[in-house]
């Protein structure tokens, strides 16, 4: 896992034509001009909401006690890290603050649900000298991941957004919605090829992390791979079927259908779709 997440590219490169849904706000210049008050520096950490949706933005900020010169915070602190500690108790940190990089906001999409709690740490000589308070943070899933299905745009645009993913910058989901030709909305993901490598050894990588996402979230598939019943099942439960799709596992929940396709156009590529269950 990469740690270090203060990269202006992440603010500013929109990979392939697609939104970036998590940004850093990186800023160099001194955020006050007073001059600062006696007595210890500390900060806390802030968030825009505690419950939030699956895949959804959160955005974080850091604020002091009392108004600073980027002298006063590289003088007490060597760095700050944003610590998170997921639904499994591991502990992901990203530093935001050291000697010459400050960033006072930057955002996050929760790829799994569960509680997670965050907080900010200061070290000076590699000691941690403060530590803000705790916030708890609840990501909870809807009818399929983050998203409603009666609160489906009634003129989707199919634009795909890109999700950052601050604990694995390996595995960072693209999504788009759109509806089919009998008005069934339905929403697809994927895993963008930002690295350039070779399409089939990405899409067998992309293949099976995206059945592990799903599975991690869902649990096993109704119909798994191999079975001699998907593509009869992808033909008749399916109201959209992609181009050139080849169904690899399906899952039902109560209220949505997913299934795993290869597509094969000019190279393989993975892909989730999802619909609800009840067709409008």
């Amino acid at each position: 896992m990469k740690k270090a997440i203060l990269l202006p590219m992440l603010c500013l490169i929109a990979l392939c034509g697609c939104e970036k849904s998590t940004e850093l706000s990186e800023i160099t210049g001194n955020p006050e001009t007073e001059t600062p008050e006696n007595g210890s520096l500390t900060f806390q950490l802030n968030a825009d909401k505690t419950t939030c949706n699956l895949l959804d933005l959160t955005t974080f900020s850091i604020s002091f006690n009392r108004t600073v010169s980027m002298w006063d915070i590289s003088n007490q602190f060597d760095s700050i890290v944003w610590i998170v500690e997921d639904k499994d108790k591991n502990l992901h940190s990203f530093r935001i603050m050291e000697q010459q990089e400050k960033t006072f906001l930057w955002s996050h999409c929760f790829y799994y649900p569960g509680e997670y709690k965050t907080y900010l740490s200061g070290y000076k000589d590699k000691e941690e000298t403060f530590r803000s308070e705790t916030i708890n943070l609840q990501v909870v899933t809807k009818d399929f991941l983050g998203w409603k299905w009666n609160e489906f745009p009634d003129e989707p645009d199919q634009k795909r957004t890109g999700t950052v993913n601050l604990f694995n910058s390996d595995f960072e989901l693209t999504y788009y919605n759109h509806l089919s030709d009998n008005s069934v909305p339905g929403w697809n993901l994927y895993i963008f090829n930002s690295a350039g490598e070779d399409e089939q050894v990405f899409y067998e990588k992309s293949s099976d992390v995206l059945y592990r996402y799903i599975t991690g979230i869902y649990g096993a598939p109704s119909i798994d791979k191999n079975s001699p019943d998907l593509a009869e099942a992808y033909t008749a439960d399916f109201d959209y079927h992609h181009d050139h799709a080849t169904p690899l596992a399906i899952w039902e929940t109560g209220q949505t259908r997913i299934v795993q396709l290869r597509i094969n156009d000019s190279w393989p590529i993975a892909y989730i779709y999802a619909e609800p269950l009840s067709r409008r």
